[in-house]
């Protein structure tokens, strides 16, 4: 398992839902690229996560093709900041 320090926050909107999801990422973040092509093409990624508030560390299954938007969002020291 990668260290349990968030390395970014991936943000997403899924269909059918008015708030995005919060993901911390503990593996290196997704490219725009690579988001891109995995709503493009319907990609179930797997994401190494950790829940807000703690720092345990969980694979989960997203199916990006129930994805309309995402962004990420760099970490540093446990506050966002947007790149």
């Amino acid at each position: 398992m990668p260290d349990s320090k968030p390395m970014a926050e991936l943000h997403l909107r899924v269909v059918g839902q008015t708030a995005d999801w919060k993901l911390l990422l503990l593996d290196e973040p997704p490219t725009e690229d690579q988001l891109a092509g995995w709503m493009q093409n319907g990609v179930v990624a797997r994401l190494v996560v950790a829940e807000q508030g703690s720092n345990q560390p969980h694979t989960l299954l997203v199916n990006f093709s129930l994805v309309v938007s995402a962004r990420v969002v760099a970490t540093v020291r446990g506050r966002g900041i947007t790149f």
